[in-house]
């Protein structure tokens, strides 16, 4: 079989190591098992003195292999990626690049992996490492693809410089066209199209072992799809990771059989004296606070009572509470001298609850709403935009 090989450097995770290896992905023909190339996109930060060296004036514009299968280069190499942890901040987190990012392309990754038996997790965390948190020039407006994918998308192409390496020419760089999109949307569509169709085999299916009827887990799936989807032998534990630092399994749907959800009302209320909203599921918290002055505006939303933790933080010196699913800000929210209070109630459901951020509060300085419209009532007066905080009903 003819192989396309991808070179790779993956970084790990502080503590691992950085391991050089080979992936490798299939494109056709059994009989030309001893033609190797290896293919890298080359990025804006190589140098160009090196790139225009062997520089080929052909475009290389193979879209399908022989099988029918979605030909694609991995655009950003692993030695370019990391997912360390945003630095402590001296009060509470404001949202990071990496989940304004997670915003921008978990909805269609949720829909598309729920109609397709796929994990919404992996998917995301997939274009996180393919992508590089969705920096590469390939994945950037008005390119939008994160996964590499080559050829023309309703016509639209964009052609980039590639590097590939011969046993015959060792390194050398040729234009490669690559598919163009409207939007990540299309992007993440066609990732599923190479998870869900890519066949030798006539009814055998590539990747089938990543597919959630297959698996008892996204681990199941991760650990699948290394040594096929990539090689890098710490490439399940790298998205494994990216899931659990940034929870995105509260992106992957249940069975589609419908289940009847307990819920439990959400309680929001409002100091006028400090601006601060609080938000509980305890009538007996609810109604102590009332007592003290805070202002009862009503059920906020509808929690689930399972589901990922929303965890509760509060604040000696501002005497303020903080919300957030992510477990490493809360520790160091601790570290910097917040109380831990406990899970105060769990994210799941279909409806987001928006997170602001008010940069000239010194208490109640975040906000969480289930409208839209006080959304961008807020942003309109000053407040920022941090993404989504969980989910509800």
């Amino acid at each position: 079989m003819k192989y396309r090989n991808l070179f790779y450097g993956m970084m790990i995770l502080s503590g691992f190591s950085v391991t050089t290896v080979v992936a490798q992905g299939e494109t056709a023909d059994a009989s030309n098992s001893n033609s190797l190339v290896t293919s890298q996109a080359v990025s804006d930060s190589d140098n160009n003195e090196d790139a225009a060296t062997g520089t080929s004036e052909e475009i290389d514009k193979v879209e399908y292999d022989a099988n029918g299968n979605l030909q694609f280069y991995h655009p950003t190499r692993f030695e370019d990626f990391t997912i360390e942890l945003p630095a402590l901040r001296a009060a509470r987190s404001t949202i990071t690049t990496q989940q304004a990012f997670i915003d921008q392309v978990a909805p269609s990754a949720k829909s598309l992996a729920s109609a397709n038996n796929l994990y919404a997790s992996v998917m995301i965390a997939q274009a996180i490492v393919e992508s590089g948190w969705g920096s590469s020039s390939l994945s950037q407006s008005p390119n939008y693809n994160l996964f590499g994918i080559k050829g023309t998308y309703n016509g639209q192409s964009v052609t980039l410089q590639t590097q590939e390496w011969s046993s015959e020419k060792g390194w050398y760089y040729i234009n490669a066209q690559f598919r163009k999109y409207p939007s990540y949307k299309e992007s993440l569509a066609d990732n599923v199209a190479v998870l869900k169709n890519t066949s030798f085999q006539t009814g055998v299916y590539y990747y089938a072992g990543a597919w959630k009827s297959n698996t008892k887990s996204y681990k199941d799936a991760t650990a699948y799809l290394t040594g096929r989807y990539a090689t890098a032998p710490t490439y399940a534990s790298t998205l494994n990771s990216i899931i659990e630092t940034y929870n995105l399994t509260q992106y992957d749907t249940t069975s589609s059989n419908s289940v009847t959800v307990k819920t439990n009302a959400m309680y929001r209320l409002y100091n006028p004296n400090s601006g601060e909203h609080f938000y509980t599921a305890n009538t007996t918290e609810r109604d102590t606070v009332k007592k003290a002055g805070w202002k009862y505006e009503g059920i906020g939303w509808q929690a689930p009572t399972s589901g990922t933790p929303v965890y509760r933080l509060y604040n000696p010196n501002a005497g303020d509470h903080h919300y957030t699913t992510y477990a490493y800000e809360k520790e160091n929210l601790v570290k910097a001298g917040w109380k831990y209070e406990g899970v105060s109630w769990y994210s799941g459901g279909s409806q987001p609850l928006y997170r602001l951020y008010n940069p000239n509060a010194k208490a109640g300085s975040h906000h969480y709403t289930l409208l839209q419209s006080e959304r961008d009532n807020l942003i309109k007066v000053g407040w920022k935009y941090e993404g989504i905080g969980w989910y509800g009903q």
